[in-house]
């Protein structure tokens, strides 16, 4: 009976372990502090070369640095948490 409960549980079990790694892959890009910064400094590189007009970096600074607090919050709760 046990072998036969669990192959009837098997795709579920698959589909929830699937389910957690997404999960965890997606606050992983939520936490990501690094990637933004790559993103920060590329938007420099971009303003020193001219590529860019000053308003656009503005721009993007600002919207880079929201997310940096954000991501800054959300540790200090997740450590609050523990």
């Amino acid at each position: 009976m046990f072998i036969l409960d669990d192959l009837i549980l098997l795709p579920a079990r698959g589909l929830m372990a699937l389910v957690k790694k997404i999960h965890e892959l997606a606050e992983a890009e939520l936490t990501d502090e690094a990637k933004l910064k790559e993103q920060l400094l590329r938007l420099q590189m971009q303003y020193e070369f001219d590529k860019i007009s000053e308003e656009e970096y503005q721009s993007g600074e600002d919207e880079i640095m929201v997310r940096l607090n954000e991501i800054s919050q959300r540790k200090k709760q997740q450590l609050s948490k523990i």
